[in-house]
């Protein structure tokens, strides 16, 4: 069968990196941007204007950090391990079908824009894992980051704007997290039903 595209452009990504940067053609929908903005709007309430005990907020994100390790490393295993048994068992003729057919809303080819909802969730994991990972190594008393600041003229201001900061965006990413988590479960269901579609259509 000849096909539109080239052969090259299967491979054409060397890197996440490339990845990401075509993955970012997929915008999430209104209601998750939504959800995320909410809760990182009311985290920064309560960081910058309810909660003046800052070392409460340190206390919190160093938590939250140890968690969120646990939690974006355990799942990434599991959605790893889900997503190739899933590729494996998914027909090389219709995913070279889908590469063949162009995605309206992104510009990108079918089979690369539906396994590209995929790896945006494993990258968002691993991205997430590795800023956890640096406040539970670098952001503990004595750590690094404390002995810098204290090497710093207005250390104090530096520090509270920091921990106040870390706090937002480590309780955000959890939120963030378990939506890509939702979007995940409903891709899979989504393609799914695409390759019966595909089947019914080849009887």
């Amino acid at each position: 069968m000849n096909y539109k595209f080239k052969d090259s452009d299967l491979t054409s990504e060397k890197s996440l990196w490339d990845i990401y940067k075509l993955s970012r053609r997929i915008i999430p929908n209104r209601v998750q941007i939504f959800i995320v903005a909410f809760a990182g709007t009311a985290l920064s309430i309560n960081a910058f204007v309810l909660q003046e005990d800052s070392s409460i907020l340190l206390k919190n994100t160093r938590e939250w950090a140890e968690s969120g390790f646990n939690f974006s490393i355990t799942t990434l295993g599991f959605l790893i391990a889900g997503f190739t048994i899933f590729a494996t068992l998914s027909k090389p003729k219709m995913m070279l079908a889908m590469m063949d057919h162009t995605n309206k809303e992104t510009g990108l080819p079918t089979l690369k824009y539906n396994f590209f909802t995929f790896m945006k969730v494993f990258i968002a994991y691993i991205f997430f894992a590795l800023v956890y990972l640096s406040i539970i190594l670098f952001g503990q008393k004595g750590g690094f980051i404390s002995n810098l600041l204290e090497l710093v003229p207005n250390q104090e201001c530096l520090k509270v704007t920091l921990i106040k900061t870390a706090y937002v965006i480590v309780g955000s990413s959890f939120v963030y997290l378990l939506l890509m988590l939702k979007s995940f479960v409903f891709n899979i269901y989504a393609i799914v039903m695409n390759f019966l579609r595909w089947e019914y259509f080849q009887e």
